[in-house]
């Protein structure tokens, strides 16, 4: 409700002024004079302005309710005017100065208050003796004429302003707490939307190196055999059959992979199909077998069920060592495998014999993506040119 009406503030300054100048001429009377009613169109306009600068609200109101005291008159819907103005300061304007138009409002009203007081409690004076011919057909005077105006007393005028005052007060706390809600609800979208973000990115990048894992391997392997066919073509056609084969194999195989990555982007809509582990690591080592890479695959201590995130990591890593060493080592080269399986960790090592020390600088991420895999799962991971000849990688998993 307070979220509306702050929207439309004009509209609800005007609506208020019209309500109380309209109970003004219905509660107004003949007698009020010229004056009195040029007065109230001065504490009406003041209402116009009651959001832009309420202190002149006020000011306005209390002249204009002081001077209409001072005439005698009875109280109108016109005088609230003053109430409206303090409410509208104590909501929207500094504390300390609603707290000083308050004591100066309460002071206006104890001084009059005392005035009242003591003119109403002073004797009428006696007139000079004459001789009075009553008119039967005269009205008779009021008593009260003589009375000052005092509205209630001190009592009445005082708990009026400290009410307007109060109210005022609890509408500006209500305000700040709805600010401040709407600040922390932006702040809590604005912090989804980042995380958000920041998730899709890091899935973004988890699938650029499942990417680049998968093609530089299929494709180092497509190569290979290509090779191997081409040589034997003419000399061993049913080894280039075999070659041929493995490509196709190799191919289906890499294809199917990546449709399955680029349907988590959305990209694509293929079939379920689980991510690769340590249980695929015999075919992956037969492939590279078919190539013409001798590899030895051992498997030390008792193979236990993993986690997605350790399986796929410890994959890759062999995926990648082994793209490498089809890359980099030579066509001599032999490679030798091993995953133990510890207590609370799974160590791999691939090593081969090769004549390249270590991948030539500006090859690819293979290195700087299996050690960012293993530091995201809080392993240890080591590469690097072995002391006699060739090149090993060593990674441990945190199981």
């Amino acid at each position: 409700m307070l979220a509306v009406l702050s929207r439309h503030q004009k509209a609800v300054d005007i609506g208020l002024t019209a309500l109380v100048g309209l109970s003004t001429v219905v509660s107004g009377k003949d007698p009020e004079g010229f004056g009195w009613w040029l007065l109230s169109l001065v504490a009406l306009a003041a209402l116009l302005v009651r959001h832009r600068n309420p202190t002149i609200t006020f000011a306005a109101g209390g002249v204009v309710a002081l001077a209409h005291l001072a005439m005698g008159n009875d109280v109108h819907p016109v005088d609230v005017v003053a109430l409206i103005g303090l409410f509208s300061v104590a909501a929207w304007g500094p504390r300390r100065h609603s707290l000083a138009l308050l004591a100066a409002s309460l002071l206006v009203a104890g001084a009059w208050s005392c005035y009242a007081a003591e003119a109403n409690s002073r004797p009428p004076a006696q007139p000079p003796p004459r001789i009075i011919i009553i008119d039967t057909l005269a009205p008779v005077a009021d008593v009260e004429d003589d009375q000052v105006q005092d509205w209630g007393g001190f009592p009445g005028m005082g708990l009026s302003l400290a009410v307007a005052w109060l109210a005022g007060l609890n509408t500006r706390q209500r305000r700040i707490r709805l600010s401040v809600l709407e600040q922390r609800t932006a702040d809590l979208v604005r912090e989804r939307d980042t995380q958000a973000a920041l998730a899709v990115a890091a899935e973004r990048g988890r699938i650029s190196r499942e990417l680049h894992d998968v093609v530089a391997h299929a494709l180092s392997v497509v190569v290979l055999q290509a090779q191997g066919a081409q040589a034997a073509l003419e000399r061993q056609p049913e080894r280039s059959r075999e070659a041929l084969d493995a490509i196709v194999g190799t191919g289906r195989t890499a294809l199917s992979e990546i449709r399955r990555l680029l349907g988590a982007l959305g990209q694509d809509s293929p079939a379920w199909e689980p991510q690769p582990g340590v249980e695929r690591l015999p075919r992956l080592v037969a492939d590279i077998r078919s190539a013409g890479t001798p590899v030895e695959f051992r498997v030390e201590g008792e193979p236990r069920p993993l986690s997605s995130t350790v399986d796929l990591a410890a994959y890759r890593i062999v995926q990648e060592a082994l793209t490498n060493v089809l890359k980099h080592a030579g066509p001599a080269a032999s490679v030798t495998i091993v995953t133990r399986y510890g207590p609370d960790a799974l160590e791999i090592e691939v090593t081969d014999d090769g004549s390249a020390a270590e991948p030539p600088s500006g090859a690819g991420h293979g290195l700087e993506g299996m050690r960012e895999r293993v530091s995201v799962l809080g392993g240890a991971f080591d590469a690097g040119p072995r002391p006699d000849r060739g090149f090993a990688v060593r990674a441990t998993l945190p199981t």
